[in-house]
């Protein structure tokens, strides 16, 4: 089914192309994160969730950091680093690596 939009709705070409960037790189970044840590698919949709409040600068960032963490504990403590405290201040700090 077809779901039309308004047009004053939609992100402009800038906007969209942020967008397209962000979710790239997220997608980048779970690959890697898998890889690294061998996650379990609930796992990695906690840290997808986490990585898509990221900025698009935050994301570039953390792709070089990745390779220097040797622990999921590194990888949660820069994403807290990152990010607005929230209801349940470490999601992933029950996940063993």
């Amino acid at each position: 089914m077809l779901n039309l939009v308004p047009l004053r709705e939609l992100p402009s070409g800038q906007e969209l192309i942020q967008e397209v960037l962000q979710e790239d790189r997220v997608d980048l970044l779970i690959r890697q994160i898998k890889q690294k840590f061998h996650l379990a698919e609930k796992s990695l949709n906690q840290v997808m969730t986490r990585l898509r409040q990221l900025t698009l600068k935050d994301l570039e960032l953390l792709f070089g950091e990745i390779l220097k963490f040797k622990s999921l504990k590194q990888l949660n403590a820069w994403l807290d680093s990152r990010l607005p405290p929230q209801n349940d201040p470490n999601p992933l700090a029950n996940l063993q690596n």
